[in-house]
């Protein structure tokens, strides 16, 4: 009873859910009145039935990763829905376990209305950030067109190489003598995208500072006010023919800005005065990182812009893709049952013969297996994605296992217009595997030397070499182009852009998953229009062993 009193009269949100479905078993007073919800409507129910779906969904995920804890999680601010409108909420959860100290039974939170205070914050930042942006408005005033021009010139074009170029075009104007962008490409190389002078007969592009460098793998703003002439035979790293064309150009004052995204480093952007009347301060500094920083978010719009483009169009091909395969099976078995429920006929007591509705269940059943597969492969990525796809292990010859796929699948070679030949040793092959998922590889590199073996023959053998049991398909169909060689493995990825073939692309990424999770591999050696074999790679037992 005071456990319970004291619980009832802590002005915070105090809450028990069971550890097996996050149900309400507990919920004291202040909870009850922030929510705005009656005890007795509450408990026994979980977050799906209280909150919108997609908040439901966060706060489930939140609850099993603090389960899967042994420590407090603290979430400093999170939004919910109640009666009274959105409230802020400071959160601590954490695990409360059974008398084995093991498995967790509930879960414990407290939660603090952090509403009126972050409203306050809200204002105190609203009203801080107009005095500050009037101070800098006033300050900076004659600063203020030739950045609304860079940020004009970043947001027209995602092509950054010639959006920089023009950037620093207009810095030369109004900011510095010369200027030098340089990015870091994908593979690591240094690039330099602009180098412009005021005087477009300077050499500018030949001259390589080794202060790009130094903030390129440093990733802090370097500022020298005042440059000396010892500071440019350092700057030049002992180039006599760069420090000749950097002392005719003159260099008085520097500075040097790296281009960030987030907390990653991709170039960096040079402001070099030729002229003792302009030496840099601190505002120049703040002003140069401030367009450093717009040309790293132009360029991150740039790369994303690129993925959403090549996601929407891996989406509407899957889709495309995906609505033909899973429509094929679909109009074959609605045929086929209309077709028979026209030859069934209750009032002239009319009915087909056995051997006729055998058929037809047959030829139905091959429809819906083509549907189930489907179905699989997609739920199949769907827990890879997860990180759920589970797994059996145990003792499993692989070389029987690649023998009894061989032998049902033969038929659907067989109908695929190809022969299979196997070469399988008698003596087990042994390895630590899930039987249903080995089984699984094996069966998506067959069926894909029959979609694309071109109705020629298919080698299936199984060897040892070293520390691996090896799977080796080999056809001699269409092949894999170079450029697609690495990318089969990928989601939604097909070796050969074709109507004729069937399948969504997922066969093999779900057999690299499952092979990978072996600790194992599985690659393609191809030849186009010469065929492929696909060589698949799981440890050895006796290797796991030792």
């Amino acid at each position: 009873m005071f456990l319970d009193s004291i619980l009832e009269n802590i002005p915070n949100m105090v809450f028990v859910k069971n550890a097996k479905d996050l149900s309400f078993v507990r919920l004291n007073k202040a909870g009850e009145q922030l929510l705005g919800i009656p005890r007795s409507q509450l408990l026994g129910k979980s977050d799906h039935d209280l909150f919108p779906e997609s908040q439901a969904d966060a706060f489930t995920k939140m609850d099993r990763a603090v389960l899967g804890g042994r420590s407090v999680f603290d979430i400093p601010e999170e939004v919910i829905q109640t009666t009274q409108g959105p409230r802020y909420l400071h959160t601590r959860k954490i695990p409360v376990f059974g008398e084995d100290l093991k498995t967790p039974g509930y879960l414990l939170g407290i939660s603090e209305d952090i509403t009126e205070w972050k409203l306050a914050q809200e204002e105190r930042l609203k009203v801080f950030g107009e005095k500050i942006a009037l101070e800098e408005r006033e300050r900076a005033a004659s600063q203020t067109a030739f950045i609304a021009d860079i940020t004009t010139v970043l947001a027209s074009s995602f092509d950054c190489h010639s959006t920089l170029k023009s950037v620093a075009e207009i810095l030369v104007k109004s900011m510095c003598n010369y200027c030098t962008i340089t990015l870091v490409q994908e593979d690591g190389t240094i690039e330099r995208v602009a180098a412009v002078h005021w005087d477009a007969d300077k050499r500018v592009r030949t001259l390589d500072l080794m202060t790009d460098m130094e903030v390129i793998r440093s990733g802090q703003t370097l500022h020298m006010a005042l440059v000396e002439d010892s500071d440019l035979v350092q700057m030049m790293g002992g180039n006599e023919k760069h420090l000749k064309i950097l002392t005719d150009l003159g260099c008085r004052s520097l500075i040097v800005v790296p281009i960030k995204i987030r907390s990653t480093i991709h170039g960096a952007i040079s402001f070099i005065s030729s002229s003792a009347e302009k030496l840099y301060n601190a505002r120049d500094v703040a002003i140069a990182e401030e367009i450093a920083s717009r040309a790293g978010t132009a360029i991150e719009n740039a790369k994303l812009y690129e993925a959403i483009r090549k996601a929407l169009q891996s989406r509407d091909e899957f889709l495309s893709i995906a609505s033909h395969e899973l429509k094929t099976p679909l109009t074959a078995l609605k045929l086929q049952l209309e077709f028979a429920r026209r030859q069934v006929k209750p009032e002239q007591n009319i009915a087909p013969t056995p051997d006729k509705i055998a058929r037809m269940l047959d030829t139905s059943g091959i429809q819906v297996n083509r549907l189930v597969v489907l179905v699989d492969d997609l739920l199949d990525v769907s827990r890879i994605e997860a990180g759920k796809l589970n797994f059996n292990f145990e003792k499993v010859d692989l070389a029987s296992l690649t023998r009894e796929v061989a032998e049902r699948y033969l038929e659907h070679v067989t109908a695929a217009g190809s022969q299979l030949s196997v070469e399988i040793p008698k003596d087990p092959v042994s390895v630590w595997g899930d039987r249903f998922r080995l089984e699984q590889v094996v069966l998506n590199v067959l069926s894909n030397a029959a979609k694309y073996g071109s109705s020629q023959p298919i080698e299936l053998s199984v060897k040892s070499s070293g520390k691996y049991a090896q799977v080796f398909c080999r056809d001699h169909g269409m092949g894999i182009p170079p450029a697609k060689i690495e990318k089969i493995f990928e989601r939604f990825e097909r070796a050969i852009e074709s109507n004729h073939i069937s399948g969504l692309g997922l066969g093999l990424y779900i057999a690299h998953e499952i092979v990978g999770a072996h600790d194992g591999r599985i690659h393609a050696e191809s030849e186009l229009n010469h065929g492929s074999t696909f060589v698949v790679e799981i440890p050895l037992l006796e290797e796991r062993s030792s």
